[in-house]
């Protein structure tokens, strides 16, 4: 074994040592969970589009009758009540939720799944639906990941499988929520696990593809976001059009992430200004969203319909850019409320206003044809996501899988990637990790308990025996899976590429250790 210093390293081998390695028993893990998190991300967004629905026509009978909007202020009161009180007893359920499910899934703290599922679906939909400009995929990915929290308490998993499971969730939730199975794989592996093992993946893309077949039982087959058909594809002379729309959305993204990750700034001052604690920061997003319901009640909401109407619409270059300003400022203010609700679906929506105005720079240049506008929104949210979260995989095949087109994978390829690029020498950070390192002050908890870890065998360490490694203190591989069978390590064992290994550590060291051996 390597070398550690953590006491009964036996006794904590036997305790978190596994029995099924079989893939069906995998399999299975994850169409349970995906089957449960469907059915409650499911539900969870038909109630929230319903309820958003009924607000936006109290919005436009207001403009006949300001009773209306008395109307919506005492619900917006509710809404504001509920969120100070629960938030008192679980902070965890406030914002997007997926900095908190990677928190989780690298040790930092420990979620409390009863507490999560049911205070962020009840107030989630209650938010979201209120017309604020959030979006369901954050808080459904938190409640994707604590219903397999759930079933692995409830089947009495081991740590290690417990961690697959919430990954599974996780996954499983965006998928429901954006009818995106492989996108919820990808996000999972870039976003929140960060590597790539059978034991994580079987269980995950399982509980993606059933969920995923939940929702569409739910919602029907048509594509999230059905773009029109055939739409013409550009000229291999007219790619460098493609290279300067990934430089502006590899800017526009860093400014966002710039404004997102300082917005608490802006509620601080408001707080001190009128006295209002933390808790009820909703206070000021309500008060602010009503003129947008009262004279724009059209691009209320994460953002959907307004991208659809831009492929039908046709917006002038100046709309669009005071379209993408209104829902720029707003989509800020919505989220830094503390509210639950996510920022990828009004992320998505400022990416394709953004595709849509130089789409319309390109029309009025006469580079392209009127024909082939809504490619210009489609690369817009890919390559506009792709920045903002440094998950260039999941930004592709999620906007392609919720347009339905396949077609156009090359073009979201070379925009996603500029974006990236740009991004990454801005030296921007991926937007979750971000606000994750945010957070943390207040959230980590390190209680000093060990656990169970798997990880790929990496370049970095492939093909070195184990006393070669220089493991951090208190580190210790236990088993080693070659070729399909699994062995006890000792000094001499020599580490394989594709090899899978297992580590006793701190629950609070899971983060540290990945980077660190990946």
């Amino acid at each position: 074994m390597a070398r550690g210093s953590i006491p009964q390293a036996e006794e904590i081998k036997k305790e978190f040592h596994f029995t099924s390695h079989s893939i069906l028993s995998q399999v299975l893990r994850g169409i349970l969970v995906g089957v449960f998190a469907g059915l409650v991300v499911g539900i969870f967004r038909f109630l929230i589009e319903k309820a958003f629905h009924l607000i936006q026509g109290v919005y436009q009978k207001s403009q006949q009758s300001l009773l209306w909007l008395l109307a919506l202020l005492v619900l917006y009161g509710i809404i504001v009540w509920l969120h100070a009180s629960w938030t008192r007893s679980e902070k965890n359920i406030k914002g997007s939720g997926i900095p908190q499910v990677e928190a989780e899934l690298k040790g930092l703290m420990s979620l409390s799944w009863r507490s999560i599922l049911w205070k962020k679906f009840v107030l989630g939909i209650l938010a979201i639906s209120s017309g604020l400009m959030l979006g369901r995929e954050g808080p459904s990915i938190q409640l994707g990941a604590m219903s397999g929290k759930g079933i692995s308490n409830y089947l009495r998993l081991s740590p290690v499988e417990e961690r697959a499971l919430i990954a599974s969730g996780a996954a499983a939730g965006l998928a429901a929520a954006f009818n995106a199975p492989i996108a919820g794989l990808l996000f999972v592996v870039e976003e929140v696990y960060h590597h790539f093992s059978r034991f994580f993946w079987v269980s995950t893309l399982a509980a993606s593809l059933v969920a995923n077949f939940v929702s569409l039982s739910m919602f029907g087959l048509t594509p999230v976001l059905d773009m029109p058909d055939n739409i013409p594809t550009m000229g291999l002379g007219q790619y460098w059009i493609y290279l300067v729309m990934g430089l502006l959305l590899g800017l526009a993204g860093y400014l966002y992430e710039k404004v997102i990750l300082n917005i608490q700034l802006l509620y601080q001052f408001l707080g001190r200004l009128f006295g209002i604690s933390e808790t009820y920061y909703p206070v000021f997003a309500f008060v602010l969203i009503l003129p947008i319901g009262f004279f724009l009640p059209h691009l209320l909401g994460g953002g959907n319909q307004l991208i659809l109407s831009l492929t039908a619409s046709h917006y002038t270059l100046g709309t669009l850019l005071l379209f993408f300003a209104l829902r720029f400022v707003w989509s800020m203010l919505s989220y830094g409320s503390g509210l639950p609700g996510g920022i990828f679906l009004p992320i998505l929506a400022l990416g394709s206003l953004l595709g849509g105005a130089m789409g319309a720079v390109c029309l009025q240049l006469g580079l392209i044809s009127q024909e082939q506008f809504p490619i210009f929104v489609i690369l817009g949210m890919s390559g506009y996501f792709g920045a903002i979260s440094k998950a260039p995989l999941t930004a592709m095949i999620l906007v392609t899988e919720m347009v339905g087109d396949i077609r156009n994978l090359m073009p979201l390829g070379l925009v996603t990637l500029t974006a990236y690029i740009v991004m990454d020498l801005l030296k921007g950070a991926p937007v979750y990790e971000a606000m994750l390192e945010k957070m943390l002050p207040d959230s980590v908890e390190d209680t000093g308990d060990t656990t169970l870890i798997e990880i790929p065998v990496s370049e970095k360490i492939a093909g070195r025996q184990v006393h070669e490694l220089d493991l951090p203190d208190g580190v210790l591989i236990t088993m080693n899976v070659h070729k399909g069978k699994t062995q006890t390590v000792n000094g001499s064992t020599r580490l394989y590429l594709g090899d899978t290994i297992y580590l006793v550590l701190k629950k609070a060291e899971i983060g540290r250790v990945k980077e660190e051996l990946l």
